[in-house]
């Protein structure tokens, strides 16, 4: 035999004549063990039984999911018994299945290169700045002005707002009129709150540079005013400033005689047990209740603004026998059946108001009180959904807008409830046994008896299936 004749037989040995390489990568581990499982005809519950693994552990498998599997080394032995079990050769698995892990290392390994050391010149020993000096400076700063930030709220929450008067300059004061201007100093954007004889209530704000002024009426006689300011940011009330004007009796005309005078009239007592000043309500439902000694009563609101917002100055109600046309819209009139007690349940939409509360009565003076409430929108819908196990156990793995909730075997007869203002992720290996009801909608089944894959269920939408694993 020649040389070229068995150069002509090497190459035919060395696969001249065989068929083209087939360069096709092989499908993951988790999608070949799931299509040699449907091909023989079983699902993970038979599988479970007959190789003596944990449905988990099977489901995990085949989802590719090796964060749910115990250490490599048990992994090893599942993948092994599984794929005989399939009719697969285990060797064959198990190389694919340490490639497959090598690559999620070396996907997740990050290279770190040591920056270049610096350039000592000989000589005296000098200062060098690393990026880890400047990274600790930075910090240091970031940590001090925290502090300080902290320490600025704390001395301004502990300190209460101040007030002061200017108009009139002292506390006990003679003037002879029918109204007075009361003027002072307060914090920014503060809240004044006046009380004057009878107990009359008088609103006002403070502008940006603190001051504040008020007309007030005057009576004959003493008149007793209690003037509290209210911090807008920290909403601590000063302490009280007690304001006495005395305005001088008439005096009776020469020749006549001082014919005793009609007593003047008796201001009615009125209380507010609800609602607090302040009150901040998240559904709109406010209760009005108090009690007085007056024969009727008027239920005003007057719109501010927004939740929160700084009010202009308060109009005060008229006491001359009806609410003043200025406060929209309509008050509400209600008649007491002479125990005193009143309770009265109002709706408000979103914003600040101002609710007036007059009591009225025959020969009496009329008394107002007036409270300031903030109602806000209403926060978001959450959703429940009721999952029942039927026919057979199940096991699922539930997330609610993102977070798991629940995650093991449910037996058969279990019901469970969850809630979520989006939507919620079910994951099972038996979709046939779950059957679930939304929002008290009854959605039926999830799917076919021994059914394994993810499906996100949302209000007023059928369940969707997902392609990829909750």
């Amino acid at each position: 035999m020649t040389a070229r004749q068995q150069l002509r037989l090497g190459n035919r040995r060395l696969g001249r004549d065989r068929a083209p390489i087939d360069a096709t990568p092989a499908p993951p581990i988790g999608e070949t063990l799931q299509l040699a499982r449907e091909r023989k005809g079983v699902d993970l519950y038979r599988a479970e039984r007959d190789t003596k693994i944990r449905l988990r552990y099977l489901s995990a498998l085949e989802d590719g999911d090796y964060e749910e599997l115990p250490a490599p080394v048990y992994t090893k032995g599942f993948l092994r018994n599984y794929a005989i079990y399939l009719g697969l050769e285990p060797d064959d698995i198990l190389d694919r299945w340490r490639d497959e892990m090598e690559q999620m290392r070396t996907a997740t390994r990050v290279a770190v290169i040591p920056p270049p050391m610096p350039i000592v010149e000989p000589g005296g020993r000098r200062l060098h700045i690393t990026p880890s000096m400047i990274v600790a400076g930075l910090v240091g700063l970031v940590v001090i002005a925290f502090v300080g930030y902290i320490a600025i709220q704390l001395a301004r929450f502990v300190e209460t707002t101040p007030i002061g008067l200017t108009n009139p300059t002292n506390v006990f004061s003679q003037i002879d009129a029918e109204s007075i201007t009361l003027a002072g100093t307060s914090g920014p954007g503060a809240s004044i709150r006046i009380t004057g004889p009878g107990d009359q209530l008088y609103n006002v704000s403070a502008n940006e540079n603190g001051e504040w002024s008020r007309l007030v009426s005057l009576a004959r006689g003493r008149n007793d005013f209690t003037i509290i300011a209210t911090d807008r940011d920290t909403q601590r009330a000063s302490k009280p400033l007690s304001l006495t004007i005395n305005v001088p009796l008439p005096s009776p005309s020469p020749g006549t005689s001082e014919a005793p005078s009609a007593p003047p009239p008796i201001a009615l007592n009125l209380s507010l047990t609800s609602p607090a000043d302040g009150l901040v309500s998240n559904d709109g439902v406010v209760l009005v209740a108090g009690t007085t000694s007056g024969t009727r009563i008027t239920i005003t609101s007057t719109y501010l603004g927004e939740p929160g917002s700084t009010p202009a100055p308060l109009i005060t109600p008229s006491l001359s026998g009806s609410p003043s046309p200025s406060l929209t819209p309509a008050p509400i009139d209600v008649t007491l059946d002479g125990s005193g007690t009143f309770s009265e349940t109002l709706n408000f939409d979103p914003g600040r108001w101002q609710l007036t509360v007059v009591s009225y009565a025959s020969a009496q003076t009329p008394v107002a009180r007036q409270v300031t409430i903030d109602v806000h929108p209403a926060g978001p819908v959450s959703h429940e959904l009721v999952l029942t196990v039927e026919g057979s156990d199940a096991w699922v793995r539930i997330l609610a807008d993102g977070t798991r909730v629940d995650n093991g075997r449910l037996n058969v007869g279990t019901t469970r409830s969850y809630t979520a203002t989006d939507e919620f992720c079910v994951r099972t290996g038996n979709a046939g046994a779950l059957h679930l009801t939304l929002d008290a909608q009854d959605l039926g089944l999830l799917g076919r008896p021994g059914q394994v894959g993810s499906w996100i269920v949302k209000p007023g939408l059928a369940p969707v299936r997902r392609p990829s694993p909750c």
